[in-house]
């Protein structure tokens, strides 16, 4: 899904529930690169009162 189409919450959203699911880092679905994939990658790497705080 693009960028475009979701806020960046949703992509900070699925990486931090890919984690919580075990899901490795490497399952992120976007682009290499990309704004998503970064944003997933945040969500994935950081805990929720981080991401909270930082937001």
């Amino acid at each position: 899904m693009p960028l475009s189409s979701l806020s960046p919450a949703t992509a900070r959203e699925e990486g931090r529930h890919a984690r919580d699911r075990g899901d490795p880092a490497e399952a992120n679905p976007y682009p290499e690169g990309s704004e998503a994939h970064a944003l997933w990658q945040r969500g994935w790497e950081k805990p929720d009162d981080e991401s909270n705080a930082a937001e």
